[in-house]
């Protein structure tokens, strides 16, 4: 058979037997609908109420057995997360089947489905995968409705290759307790929570294989690559050879690049370049440590609410932002406010009957200047951490010196709320257009910026986010995008202003030696590519990339500047 090409979202090779994997539930299960009487409400409620007793505890089994793996960690946040929307989606069923004199059954169809189809309208790759956590704690509670007629799935053989249209996150999980070498599935992508717990458990991942099921048969034998996104099903000999001969490279290699994580991030001529990490989720703060980094350049709180039902409490962001604090150990810890409104739209802001709507076309600074409450509470939070920790804010999605005016006023009057002495440092991201031609303004006001290159890419090159990922000429290796940053970097030291690039383009080897070249002394990046990176940052000359920064901006295509790496690397 030809070799089957998807998106890799979990690295690493497999060997293994395919088998087949019956994803979806509410094809399988004819859902019992029926009204009922006023009477029957307090029945439905508690076999509700039973049903969501049992997912608790089933969960909870879950995340202690997660808890007890080193590599499932992030999985056991997971579960945990997935525990407390079981409960907040029970609430809202209840009230469903008050108002509506329906059974639990129908009633948690319907909430399920409300939210299924506005995540799915929503112009996000991130929310559209964020609906498969909805649905699997959906399909958690309606089991335990059902039962017993709903039979759970024996344990996968030693050896499997999952192959299936899509896998809900729960059922990832139990691919732990099973023999399951590799996952190839059509939908699914890098940021949903199954690739997050494939990547947990190391087992190779690939997704958006159109068409899968069909195109295999169970029992065929497949070889899986994780880094390439290469599935060779009922392999010939000579694609044996091949796949095992960039196994063996690929080990070989991981092993000298981790070996060399405790070494200084600096080039060949003496250049300290520090190296920061990105995170969205508390668990990942442990990857800082472990990857020899600075600090954290880059915290996206809003990934940690953006399957809420509930508004952040002041209390709950407290205990987050501190224990993320403390496992840095006194390293700096940067806290992006929250970037919510256009296609970022929790649970807990699309389910409140409010005049909402109008602010729901703003994006990140502008949206939270409109949220004044949300707005604060994390303020309140951050500086209350401040206290005893190495804080600093950052703002999204700066436009310029009006908006972040507003927001440093609103910083100022939280550190008066708060009682602390002295407030953060304050920093504005560059991600618009309009930014940059307010650079000299914003620099005036910030103790630093930061790049984000994935929305400066989108905005100025006009395409859709999700595009930017595999489009050839939507990145940032655009020209048009280098010369934006060379010209904030420009402005930033006419205004001795530090700037940071913390965009995911900065995890890539080409993009940050092409970056120190531009003037970037400052990376935040992904923990798990830091070590590839530091490696390639060891091996080059600052004059040499700022000759091939040079001409780059004088590129008129993204492959031109590529060509251009790609000669220095062979030289």
């Amino acid at each position: 058979m030809p070799t089957l090409k998807g998106i890799p979202v979990s690295p690493g090779f497999a060997d293994g037997i395919a088998v087949l994997y019956d994803y979806d539930i509410e094809r399988r299960i004819e859902l019992s609908q029926r009204p009922i009487s006023d009477s029957e409400v307090a029945s439905e409620g508690g076999r509700l109420d039973e049903a969501l007793q049992l997912s608790s505890h089933e969960l909870k089994a879950d995340e202690e057995f997660a808890q007890h793996v080193p590599r499932m960690i992030d999985t056991a946040e997971l579960l945990a997360v997935h525990a407390t929307m079981a409960h907040e989606i029970a609430t809202l069923v209840k009230e469903q089947i008050a108002r509506e004199r329906i059974n639990a059954e129908e009633a948690l169809n319907s909430v399920i489905q409300e939210f299924v189809t506005r995540f799915q309208q929503l112009d996000s790759t991130y929310f559209r995968e964020r609906e498969q956590d909805v649905r699997d704690v959906g399909r958690r509670i309606l089991k335990h409705l059902l039962a017993p007629s709903f039979s759970p799935r024996e344990l996968f053989p030693p050896g499997a290759v999952v192959v299936a249209r899509e896998l809900l996150p729960s059922e990832t999980v139990e691919l732990a307790k099973s023999g399951v070498v590799a996952i190839l599935t059509e939908l699914g992508g890098t940021l949903s929570h199954t690739a997050i717990v494939a990547r947990s458990l190391g087992i190779p991942a690939i997704t958006g294989i159109a068409d899968v099921v069909s195109r295999i048969q169970p029992g065929v034998r497949i070889l899986v690559d994780g880094e390439s996104g290469c599935a060779e099903v009922a392999p010939t000999k000579a694609a044996e050879y091949r796949f095992f001969a960039l196994a063996k490279e690929a080990e070989a290699c991981k092993s000298v690049i981790a070996s060399e994580e405790e070494l200084s991030c600096e080039t060949r001529d003496g250049v300290s370049i520090t190296l920061l990490g990105n995170m969205g989720l508390p668990m990942e703060s442990q990857g800082i440590l472990e990857h020899n980094l600075s600090g954290i350049g880059l915290f996206r709180t809003e990934f940690l609410f953006l399957e809420s039902f509930e508004r952040p409490s002041f209390e709950e962001q407290v205990e987050i932002y501190s224990s993320i604090s403390r496992n840095l150990d006194n390293l700096p810890l940067t806290i992006r406010t929250f970037d919510l409104g256009g296609d970022k739209l929790p649970p807990f802001l699309l389910s409140e009957k409010t005049d909402a709507n109008v602010r729901f076309g703003l994006r990140g600074l502008r949206f939270s200047l409109k949220e004044v409450e949300l707005l604060d509470t994390q303020l309140k939070a951050i500086l209350q951490v401040a206290r005893t920790a190495d804080v600093r804010i950052l703002f999204p999605m700066v436009t310029g010196p009006d908006d972040f005016a507003q927001a440093i006023g609103a910083v100022e009057r939280a550190t008066g709320y708060v009682g602390i002495q002295q407030r953060p440092k304050i920093g504005a991201m560059i991600e618009t257009p309009a930014a940059l031609f307010a650079l000299d303004e914003i620099l005036e006001l910030a103790d630093f910026v930061a790049i984000g290159t994935n929305d400066l890419t989108q905005y100025m090159l006009a395409v859709e986010r999700g595009l930017i990922e595999g489009g050839d000429d939507c990145t940032a290796m655009h020209p048009a995008i280098l010369r934006a940053i060379k010209l904030i970097v420009a402005a930033s030291d006419k205004h001795h202003c530090p700037v940071c690039v913390c965009g995911e383009e900065a995890s890539e080897v080409d993009f940050a030696c092409l970056l120190i070249g531009l003037g970037i002394r400052e990376l935040s990046l992904s923990p798990n590519r830091a070590a590839a990176v530091r490696r390639a940052i060891r091996q080059i000359r600052v004059d040499d990339m700022e000759r091939i920064a040079d001409m780059a901006l004088k590129c008129r295509t993204p492959q031109e500047v590529r060509d251009l790496r790609k000669g220095y690397l062979k030289t």
